[in-house]
């Protein structure tokens, strides 16, 4: 898997290994629900990653503003996109006295998939952590950046709404 961007790639290396529940597969817990196809779902490409699985063998592209891949139920964990690497969580952009910083937090998207995520269970710190800094990786890439911060924003957005509704 050839990957241009420098960040993308430290992305990558950082959260090769790590995952949500530290040794165990959180795959178990849930029936891999968030790797399934039954439900339709796909995950959104960071800027970047639609040259790399447009090319991948049981990954399917799915064109738009945002570019979104689609599996098959199961694929080699080293071809996985970065939203699966991160998956419950997102590395939300945060401006602390007029400094960009990366907060981790659940993805409420992940939510109404993902039992980690409904239920809030403690993930492995040392995912958090790779979360958190491939976030900062990511700054680093100024179209990677403006992914982040409009996602950022969107997430702000949806929290909110949540809240308001008590969801």
């Amino acid at each position: 898997m050839k990957i241009r961007s420098k960040a993308l790639r430290e992305a990558y290396a950082l959260l090769e290994k790590a995952t949500p529940l530290g040794r165990a597969d959180c795959g178990l817990a849930c029936g891999a629900v968030c790797c399934t196809d039954k439900t339709g779902d796909s995950m959104e490409l960071f800027p970047g990653e639609k040259e790399i699985f447009s090319l991948l063998e049981g990954f399917e592209v799915i064109d738009g503003e945002v570019p979104l891949v689609k599996c098959h139920g199961s694929c080699d964990r080293e071809h996985r996109p970065l939203a699966c690497r991160i998956y419950p969580l997102f590395p939300l952009v945060v401006n602390e006295n007029g400094e960009e910083k990366i907060r981790v937090i659940y993805d409420p998207r992940a939510s109404r998939a993902c039992p980690l995520a409904s239920e809030r269970v403690r993930l492995d710190r040392r995912f958090t952590r790779a979360v958190r800094r491939s976030g900062k990786y990511l700054l680093k890439d100024a179209e990677t950046a403006e992914y982040l911060r409009k996602t950022s924003e969107f997430l702000k957005e949806l929290i909110e709404l949540e809240i308001k509704l008590g969801l």
